[in-house]
This record gives structure tokens, C-alpha cells and sequence, in this order.
């Protein structure tokens, strides 16, 4: 190097200065050309720099398993999205669907012969490259069993039942087993069914091969399947193993053949995924961009404080962080911490805000009272209050995108004269008092007391409750706010051991199918139907919407359901949010309005 500026000394005495930084620029080239030589690990260092990406990304809440077909908890799918697969889902940018397992979108056709007459065909091929950990081939049996174990009625999937019913019969390819074909009843949902369906390997998860003893012909038929499970005790054998606690938290047997492994789990603290050493998809992401994965770690810490988790998040501690109470959100962003380090996003999200509400339990039997509790709601401060301002008002169970969501429904205003009235109309009254409505129900004389369930992590819910309890005194009903933690809460909706809780729906990009949640066949202890809602009426409008029927109709259909819910008043529908999250600016990411909305398998170092 001294040699190299005497040189460059020497020459700007002899031709000038111009000629030298020439020259100087030259030996530049020359002098960084010979490092790399003579340093073969540099261009290799930089390479595992950007590999060596560590994400770390709050969770509202710890999840309750790592079994895709046993949970759909929020938390757990954030986790198990990074672990398993779907044959096809939807592109986080453009909300189409696209394949991912599969090496394209389903072919489909009708069937115009035979014992199948009038149901659909799909034919898949899965990649070539898809293997599990151990090296085994991703093929149609793995896609079988996932179903078949859905299907299993001793197995607690029911919200992925109400979809994977649908399938009536399967076809593998016995020259190429990653080919097969898939008989559907006419749904009209069947090419998307998959983006439900992770796709888990049979030989890990049934190493006793039980489910090889059955057929989805057998098991997609519900009252046949259940006989079947009464008089064969496989079925349950396998539920039982299925749901051991090694499938639902242990590192070796919670296993996909998605980009990472579950490399620890310390409930509290954190869940800590490595991205798999070769993993098949590398090789095919620039074509099929769902399969990206950058970061070589992800670390979910599950927080529900969410001072705690705003705190973490100045001090970098943590990179991600969804669901920010509104109040704590535009302080955020005012702050030092976050106009430095922090890139904000406010998206309208895919999902709606209610209270849900037990129409089972005899105090909320009667639509009367479920209109009156309706009326104590003001949702103008709600929104404000309790979102700051970022929300849109909503009517029913559809978000206000969509082509078919009723306008013509008038939003329940707040009314406090119609809620007395109508508690007084349902036989509630104040006998004694004592200031709290009462009735005689099976003998004895009850009052109109009732728990508002909430989560610890749910602070909006809780001011929601608190916003809630002060009206309803004001019309003679005692609401009592019960705060527990996240898989509590979950466990009593399980249960239907409520009377009041405030929750979300998440929707998918796709049309909306009821069935799951608002079909009486869904009121189900694992079902999405958790009021009690339903009648013959609403279940065939249901029933039909889900089959290959003009759109003209489905929107006819969609409204008629929409105004039985809104007679029935089986839930309080609030708002739908718009996100608030925050990334630290190191980051290279867009939200996406796809639920969970954070991926951070396509998290980058910016450049």
C-alpha cells in the first residue's frame, strides 16, 4: 500500500492531478480485485450476512398447539404458516389465488358421467423438488391423509371439516404419486378449498398407518363417518394419538415441509423457527413467490401487554408488532423511537369486530333482548374512543368490500327508550327496586346479570366492555367484565361457557363461505357457530350459496341471510379495523391485508 502512494505521489508530479485521480482510480479497481483474490471468503461473508437475518415479532398472545388441522387460533397460525404448507394460496400483494405446493392452480372440470355425475374433478401435481425433513417425497398420499384426519370425527378439525366435506373421493396416480385428482361435490369454493389445509406428512403423524384403513369416500359422508367411528375404535385411536402433546409443541414431531423448523419452544418467553438447511423452495421462488424465505431465524415472542410490547419495540427488542391499540399507536408515532426507527402502516383490514352473543343461555334467548343490548352500542364512540378513528362502521358479518354486503341495512343506532322498551316487551322488568331489570325464568326470579368475557391482550375489547357496562346500567342491566388470559377465553367460547365476549373474524380474499360460521351444523364445541344460531330457513340458503349457482343469485342469497342475522341479532356487529403496525425501518416489507398480514418469511435487510 506505501508503495502504491509513492507512486501515486510520483505521478501527480510528473502529468497533474487529473491524470492521477485516473490512475488512482485504476489502482482502486486493481488493489479491491486483488483482496477478493487473495480473501475467498469475503464475496461469502456478505452472502451470509444477508442470510443470517433474525426477524422478532410479537405475538398478542401464546398459541395454544402447532397442529394445523386442530387449531385455528390467531397466534398458532401466525407460528405454523412458517412451518407448513398449502397445495394453493393467496398472493399477499394481489390477493389472487396462486399454487404453492402445487405446481399450478387445480384444473377443474364437471363430471358428466357415472356415480359422480354432477361433481367437479381437480387435478394437482405437486413439485417435483417438495420433500419432508427426512429427505421423503410431498405426494398425494400426505394430501389424503390431511384430509382424511380432518374428515376423522373423533379428531377435533370442525371448522376445517365444513370445507373438507366437500371432497367426496381421491385418485392418486400410481406412476407418479405427486399426481392425483380429487372428487368434489359442486362447491363453489373447491380450487380455494386448499388455502384452509395445510399439508402434513402421513408417515410422521400416523406411524401406525390407521388412517390407511379408511377412505375419504367413507369419512366425507358426516352421519356414515360418525356410525363408523361408533363401531370402529381406530378412529379414535388415531384422534387420540394425533392430539398427543409431541404433535402440538415438540421439535422433531411438529413437521411440515414448509421453509422452517421449530427449533424451541419456551412457553412465555419465546418460539424460535430455523430456516432448513436446503430447503426444496429456494430453488423455485423467483417463480412461485409464495415459497420466498429470507430471514435464516424467526422469533415469535408472545407478549399481551401491550405497554410491555410498545416498550420492546422502541428499545428493539422486538422488529414487528401488530395490533396496537390506537391510543398507544398515535403516540408511537410521535415519538423519537418511532419517527426514527419505526415505518407505520394503517391498512382497512379483512376482518370485522363484534360481540358475540350465547342465544343458548334463557337471559339471551329471546332476539328482544339481544336487539336491546344492540342499542346500548354508539358506534361513532366506540370507534373514536376506543380505535381513535381507525375503523369503518359495519352492519353484518361481511366486510363492506365485498359486491354483496346489505347496504340497504340500517345501522342500530344507539337508543336507550328502545331498550327499555324492548327488555320490557321480552318480560324484564324491576320488581324489586333494586335497579336491575329481573324475570321469573323456570320458577325463579332472575336478573338480567351478565359476564362480558375479554382477554388480557385484548385491551380494545376491554374498552369496549367498560363503554358497554356504563349504558347497559343506565337501562337496568348489570354486565360484569371478566379479563382472562387468551387460550381461557378460547376455551370458554370452546365450551360456550359465556354469556358476552368480544372478538374478530379474520376473512380470507376469497368469497365468504357461512357455513362455518353460521350454520347449525357448525354449533359445535370446535365450530365456528359459537351462538347457537340458525334454522332451517338460514342453513339452505346456506347450503345453497356454496354451490356453482350464477353470481346474480349468490348475491340474492347473501343479502336473505344477511337480514334473518340482522333480525335475529346473534351478535353485535362493531367496526372493521384498520391495522395498526409497526416495522422497524431496517426492514424491507409491506402488510399485506391477507391475514396474519405480517409474513416474515419475505422479510429483507434493506440495501
Amino acid at each position: 500500500m506505501f508503495l502504491i502512494f509513492f507512486e501515486a505521489q510520483k505521478y501527480i508530479i510528473m502529468y497533474g492531478r487529473t491524470s492521477a485521480q485516473k490512475f488512482l482510480f485504476f489502482l482502486a479497481i486493481i488493489l479491491f480485485s486483488q483482496s477478493c483474490k487473495l480473501d475467498p471468503e469475503v464475496s461469502s461473508k456478505t452472502t451470509d450476512f444477508e442470510s443470517s437475518i433474525t426477524v422478532v415479532s410479537r405475538l398478542v398472545g401464546e398459541p395454544n398447539m402447532l397442529n394445523p388441522a386442530l387449531t385455528t387460533q390467531a397466534n398458532s397460525r401466525r407460528v405454523m404458516n412458517q412451518i407448513f404448507s398449502n397445495l394453493v394460496h393467496y398472493n399477499t400483494k394481489t390477493l389472487k389465488a396462486m399454487p404453492m405446493l402445487a405446481k399450478k392452480l387445480p384444473i377443474i372440470q364437471e363430471i358428466t358421467e357415472g356415480d359422480n355425475k354432477g361433481k367437479l374433478l381437480c387435478n394437482y401435481e405437486i413439485h417435483e423438488e417438495a420433500v419432508w425433513d427426512d429427505g421423503k417425497p410431498v405426494n398425494g398420499y400426505d394430501v389424503e391423509f390431511s384430509i382424511k384426519a380432518i374428515l376423522n370425527p373423533r379428531v377435533g378439525a370442525a371448522p376445517y371439516r365444513a370445507v373438507a366435506i366437500s371432497f367426496k373421493d381421491m385418485m392418486i396416480d400410481k406412476t407418479n404419486p405427486k399426481k392425483f385428482s380429487l372428487v368434489s361435490d359442486n362447491y363453489f369454493l373447491t380450487g380455494v378449498i386448499f388455502t384452509d389445509i395445510q399439508i402434513i406428512p402421513e408417515h410422521i403423524y400416523d406411524p401406525k398407518g390407521i388412517m390407511k384403513n379408511f377412505t375419504i369416500k367413507q369419512l366425507s359422508n358426516a352421519k356414515g363417518a360418525s356410525k363408523l367411528a361408533e363401531s370402529d375404535s381406530r378412529l379414535q385411536e388415531f384422534a387420540t394419538g394425533f392430539s398427543d402433546e409431541k404433535y402440538l409443541r415438540e421439535k422433531g414431531f411438529v413437521s411440515g415441509c414448509g421453509p422452517y423448523f421449530l427449533e424451541e419452544w419456551i412457553s412465555g418467553q419465546r418460539i424460535v423457527l430455523k430456516k432448513k438447511q436446503n430447503w426444496w423452495g429456494d430453488k423455485l421462488s423467483a417463480k412461485y413467490p409464495l415459497l420466498e424465505a429470507n430471514p435464516e431465524k424467526i422469533i415469535f415472542k408472545p407478549i399481551s401487554d401491550v405497554t410491555t410490547a410498545v416498550t420492546e419495540l422502541k428499545a428493539g427488542s422486538i422488529d414487528v408488532m401488530t395490533q396496537i391499540t390506537s391510543d398507544q399507536y398515535s403516540a408511537l408515532k410521535e415519538s423519537t423511537e418511532g419517527q426514527g426507527n419505526l415505518n407505520f402502516h394503517e391498512p382497512l383490514q379483512m376482518a370485522i369486530y363484534y360481540i358475540g352473543l350465547n342465544n343458548n343461555r334463557p337471559k339471551l334467548s329471546d332476539k328482544r333482548v339481544r336487539r336491546a343490548l344492540a342499542h346500548l352500542i354508539n358506534l361513532d364512540e366506540i370507534i373514536n374512543t376506543t380505535m381513535y378513528g381507525y375503523a369503518e362502521k359495519v352492519v353484518g358479518p361481511f366486510h363492506t368490500s365485498r359486491p354483496y354486503y346489505h347496504k340497504d341495512l340500517p345501522l342500530i343506532e344507539e337508543d336507550l327508550e328502545k331498550a327499555r322498551d324492548l327488555l320490557k316487551k321480552a318480560g324484564w322488568k324491576d320488581s324489586n327496586g333494586n335497579g336491575i331489570v329481573d324475570k321469573e325464568i323456570d320458577g325463579e326470579l332472575t336478573e338480567l346479570k351478565l359476564e362480558y368475557l375479554s382477554s388480557k391482550a385484548g385491551v380494545t375489547g376491554q374498552k369496549i366492555g367498560t363503554i358497554f357496562k356504563s349504558k347497559a346500567r343506565q337501562v337496568g342491566v348489570d354486565i360484569e367484565l371478566v379479563v382472562k388470559e387468551g387460550n381461557k377465553v378460547a376455551e370458554a367460547r370452546t365450551k360456550r361457557d359465556f354469556d358476552l365476549f368480544t372478538s374478530g373474524w379474520s376473512q380470507d380474499p376469497s368469497i365468504d363461505d357461512p357455513y362455518q360460521n353460521w350454520h347449525t351444523d357448525s354449533d359445535t364445541p370446535s365450530g365456528g357457530n359459537r351462538f347457537g344460531f340458525g334454522n332451517e330457513e338460514s342453513d339452505k340458503i346456506i347450503e345453497e350459496i356454496r354451490t356453482l349457482i350464477p353470481e346474480e343469485r349468490r348475491t340474492e342469497l347473501y343479502k336473505k341471510l344477511q337480514e334473518i342475522i340482522y333480525d335475529e341479532q346473534p351478535c353485535i356487529f362493531l367496526m372493521i379495523p384498520s391495522g395498526r403496525m409497526a416495522i422497524n425501518k431496517k426492514f424491507d416489507f409491506i402488510p399485506s391485508v391477507r391475514k396474519p398480514w405480517i409474513f416474515e418469511n419475505k422479510f429483507r435487510l434493506k440495501k
